[in-house]
C-alpha cells in the first residue's frame, strides 16, 4: 500500500479503520457454517418478515410519553446478530463515511464495490440504529439491507479465498 493510500484509510474511504483487504481477510476467517446461517436467514426473509411496525408513542400513567421505537422481527434481529458475529460490523468513522459515499442510503452500486464496502454500509445502518431508531428499518425500505446481503453472498460464493 502506498503512503497516499494509507493516509486515505480504508480502501480509499478516508475514514480510518481497517483497509479493504483487512476487512476481507477478517470476513474470510469466519466459519462457513455461520455464513451459511446468515444466507439461510437472508433467503427466508419474506415481505412479512421485513415489516417493521413501531411501538411506543403512548402516554404513560405518570404523564410522560414512551418514545416510539421499531419492533424488528426475530429474523432481522438474528441477521443483525450474525453480522456482528461474522465481524461484518467494523470500527471506522461511519458517521462521516455515510455522508459522502454514493452507496448510502440504498446500496446502489454495492454489487460492483469491494466487499469491505458492504461491511461499511452494514455498519452504518446497524450502528446508526443505536443513535437513531429506525436506521435498520430504513435499510430494509431502501433495499440497502438486501444489497448488503447479496454482496456478502457473492463475495462468499465467488471471491472468498479458499480456507
Amino acid at each position: 500500500m502506498t503512503e497516499p493510500q494509507r493516509a486515505r484509510g480504508a480502501g480509499g474511504s478516508g475514514f480510518g479503520g481497517p483497509t479493504d483487504d483487512e476487512i476481507a481477510a477478517t470476513l474470510a476467517a469466519q466459519p462457513a457454517e455461520r455464513w451459511a446461517r446468515l444466507f439461510s436467514l437472508a433467503g427466508a426473509l419474506s415481505p412479512a418478515g421485513l415489516q417493521v411496525p413501531w411501538g411506543g408513542g403512548q402516554k404513560l400513567a405518570a404523564g410522560s410519553v414512551q418514545v416510539p421505537h421499531p419492533l424488528h422481527g426475530d429474523a432481522i434481529d438474528e441477521v443483525v446478530a450474525l453480522l456482528y458475529e461474522l465481524k461484518v460490523i467494523v470500527v471506522f468513522d461511519w458517521q462521516q463515511w455515510h455522508r459522502t459515499t454514493p452507496l448510502f442510503p440504498d446500496g446502489r452500486g454495492l454489487a460492483g464495490a469491494p466487499v469491505a464496502d458492504a461491511a461499511r454500509l452494514a455498519t452504518t445502518f446497524v450502528r446508526g440504529e443505536r443513535f437513531s431508531d429506525g436506521a435498520i428499518h430504513r435499510a430494509i425500505e431502501t433495499g440497502a439491507l438486501r444489497a448488503i446481503l447479496d454482496r456478502l453472498r457473492r463475495w462468499f460464493d465467488d471471491e472468498r479465498p479458499a480456507a
